[in-house]
């Protein structure tokens, strides 16, 4: 291996280490365009393979923008922009002949590393950051220190680290802070919620599998019940015979619900990339940027693409409410279903009240050997009839779809309603863990006395859904959960407290923040003096911790102070003290004779420190090793006086 190469494996690392926390966000071509491209280069180092002329990585080039492009298209984003420092990175080392090249190289691991904040700001992104950042400072003064051991070039590393981080802080808490996101780049990757446009038997059950975390929700005082917990999104109320449609437009909200027993709590919503919010019923507050439908879900004004924290409030006892999508709330195709309608008139039949009807389809569902499970037969052209009369397997929107079809059927005006039911409750944070798993369907129905009123048909054939959640209501072997329990529970809950404060400090830091922060300093930003004053602190900072950087760090050798030279004064004074006083004509070579004449038995010690002196001052020059040794020797030498 020649000069030029030695130095790839340390470059490769940091990339490598560098692009990891992206894998699950690139395309599997561009993971094996890397794994190709490095695993090459670090093959070629062995076995003398040639590398790629010029002309062929131009190709290589323009292969990888090609894929680029038919990959996003004209979906210039984040993962684009990833993709393409991807591939850049990927190709360059191939060309590394230069101390220029290596540089460039690192510096697009750094480039990589700083795109993770565009797509996470979770604490074990921060922490893995620190850690590319350290690595890759680390190969970085190798390049430029060949001569050097790595080890001491990984600690001159953390130690660049440790005098940046005051720094950091500053710009941290003093720097503009920007509202918003610049160009759309800062746009966390959008995870799944379950929930589009429209509802059909299966859409909610793919999800039970899936215990990616949905939001986490922090209440003011106490804890509602289990029953209570209906966190709603999403309502449908068109029915095409077989799917569930929201309606296209909803007006807004007239005015907040009113209702008894308010209930205070905080959300933290994870990007899903729609605008759907997710709020206990009914909702009594909005939110700014966000909009309240009559339809009593919560919408913002653009899609979630960043973690989202919002406080709410709601009634889980509301007064009547309005009376807006009651008309569509009775609409039915013309035709099928046959014996489910059939049904449903029965129930209808002499019936007093919407109570009496709704208790009639419960009882129905209760007592005729109706099973919650994953695992549904495929229903046919009539769905509904298929569930009711021959299968009566299946999961929440199943049973949604079937007991809002059999309301409108007997004429009372119903809506399926998609969210979230319960939650898990993390000890060491007092807050709820709301998972995809918790994905959840029910029904609401018109009672002219009382408004809308939520049916959860799922609770006549599967109650533990509602006090137990998902795990105590399948039948055995269906819920896996992904969770082990015991020990292990306690770490993740510990982890998930930890993490999630460290992203509601971190991410809530807000410009709304840093002016209540300098304000409290008596900073006020709304005059030109406040920006004027904000700008003086932090160049001011930015000087004075350069400044003493450069008096502690970048003195001249000459003032810096001599170890070795302390150590041997300090060994020559142990030795006065003992009765063995240094002659100042007498080098170390003749102090030594002297001691081992008069004092034979400190000879080896005497002998081993004056040897590593002198080898010291003549021979090796700056030994950070043998300086240790030597000043271990000399502090652990403490002669007595005879």
């Amino acid at each position: 291996m020649n000069d030029q190469d030695k130095y790839l494996p340390h470059i490769i690392s940091a990339l490598i280490i560098a692009i990891l926390p992206h894998l699950g966000r690139l395309p599997i071509w561009i993971i094996v365009w890397c794994t190709a491209m490095w695993g090459y280069i670090l093959i070629s180092l062995k076995f003398q393979w040639p590398r790629p002329n010029r002309a062929v990585r131009i190709i290589l080039s323009v292969l990888g923008l090609i894929g680029l492009l038919a990959t996003y298209s004209y979906r210039i984003g984040p993962n684009a922009y990833l993709g393409l420092l991807a591939i850049m990175a990927a190709l360059k080392p191939f060309e590394i002949s230069t101390h220029r090249d290596r540089m460039i190289s690192l510096f697009l691991a750094y480039f990589i590393v700083i795109t993770s904040l565009l797509q996470s700001e979770s604490l074990s992104i921060t922490l893995y950051m620190f850690l590319s950042v350290f690595v890759t400072t680390g190969a970085l003064i190798r390049i430029n220190d060949p001569m050097g051991r790595f080890k001491t070039d990984l600690r001159l590393a953390g130690i660049i680290m440790a005098q940046a981080i005051p720094l950091m802080v500053i710009l941290f808490f003093l720097f503009p802070r920007i509202q918003g996101s610049i160009f759309g780049l800062s746009q966390a990757p959008a995870g799944k919620t379950g929930f589009s446009e429209w509802l059909r038997p299966g859409s909610i059950a793919r999800l039970v599998e899936n215990n990616d975390i949905a939001f986490r929700a922090e209440f003011e005082k106490n804890m509602p019940p289990a029953g209570q917990l209906y966190w709603r999104g999403i309502v449908f109320h068109e029915f095409d015979g077989t799917n569930w449609h929201r309606l296209k437009r909803l007006p807004e909200i007239g005015h907040l619900p009113e209702g008894r027993k308010a209930v205070a709590y905080t959300v933290a919503l994870e990007p899903h990339g729609d605008r759907w919010l997710f709020v206990l019923d009914r909702p009594a507050s909005k939110p700014k940027w966000t909009r309240l439908h009559a339809d009593y879900t919560l919408r913002n004004m653009r899609p979630v693409n960043r973690k989202k924290y919002y406080e709410m409030t709601s009634f889980p006892s509301p007064r009547k409410g309005s009376l807006w999508g009651v008309e569509a709330a009775e609409q039915l195709p013309k035709k099928g279903n046959p014996k489910s309608r059939k049904l449903a008139a029965d129930f209808a039949e002499n019936a007093v009240s919407v109570n009496e009807i709704v208790g009639r389809a419960m009882m129905y569902l209760q007592d005729n050997g109706f099973v919650y499970t994953l695992q549904p037969p495929v229903l046919g052209r009539d769905p509904i009839d298929d569930f009711l009369f021959q299968s009566r397997r299946g999961y929440c929107e199943h049973y949604a779809s079937a007991f809002a079809f059999l309301m409108r059927a007997a004429g009372v005006p119903a809506r399926i309603v998609g969210g979230y039911l319960g939650g898990e409750v993390n000890p060491f944070g007092d807050y709820l863990i709301i998972r995809q798993s918790d994905a959840h369907v029910w029904v609401e129905v018109w009672s002219e006395e009382k408004g809308w009123i939520r049916v959860d048909p799922t609770s006549a054939v599967a109650p533990q859904r509602i006090t137990e959640g998902v795990s105590g209501a399948l039948l055995e072997g269906e819920f896996s959960g992904g969770l082990f329990g015991g020990w292990f529970d306690q770490v993740r809950f510990g982890w998930d407290a930890v993490s999630s404060s460290w992203e509601a400090w971190f991410s809530g830091y807000s410009h709304l923040e840093q002016e209540l922060l300098l304000e409290r300093f008596g900073i006020r930003m709304g005059s030109w003096k406040g920006p004027l004053t904000v700008f003086l602190l932090v160049f001011g900072s930015i000087f004075l911790i350069t400044g003493i950087y450069v008096f502690f760090q970048l003195k001249p050798v000459a003032m810096e102070k001599d170890r070795v030279r302390i150590c041997y004064e300090k060994f020559c004074s142990n030795l006065e003290k003992a009765g063995l006083p240094r002659p100042p004509e007498k080098g170390p070579l003749d102090f030594g004779s002297q001691v081992a004449r008069e004092r034979p038995d400190l000879k080896p010690a005497v002998d081993e420190i004056i040897q590593l002196y002198i080898g010291l001052r003549y021979r090796h020059g700056h030994n950070i090793d043998m300086e240790k040794r030597f000043c271990r020797l000399v502090r652990g030498f403490r002669p007595r006086k005879k």
